[in-house]
């Protein structure tokens, strides 16, 4: 768990995929993802997306980038997509977050 974890806080501002962390662990994609599961309770994909939500809460308290840069920057393929996603995860939109959370 700690390879990773390891492996998507290097790879934050790419799309990354559980296929691409099996490859570089070495292991299947299916084991990877039934092992992390087990472990954790949550799904790989839902792990990887709560980690870019995180460091999309640090971009919006302590930068000015506009949301699309954020958004390109952690890999999104739309700002739609990343608003979506953000509002899944921290129950607000990203334009609500900075404006609760700026400065702080």
């Amino acid at each position: 768990i700690a390879a990773v974890s390891n492996y998507i806080q290097h790879h934050l501002s790419e799309p990354i995929t559980t296929e691409q962390i099996a490859a570089s662990l070495y292991i299947s994609r299916t084991h990877l993802s039934a092992r992390f599961h087990k472990e954790t309770g949550i799904t790989l994909s839902d792990y990887i997306l709560k980690e870019k939500t995180e460091e999309a809460k640090r971009l919006l308290r302590y930068t000015d980038k506009p949301l699309s840069a954020i958004s390109a920057y952690l890999g999104f393929s739309s700002q739609s997509h990343f608003s979506r996603t953000f509002r899944k995860y921290a129950g607000i939109t990203p334009g609500e977050y900075r404006t609760k959370h700026a400065g702080h």
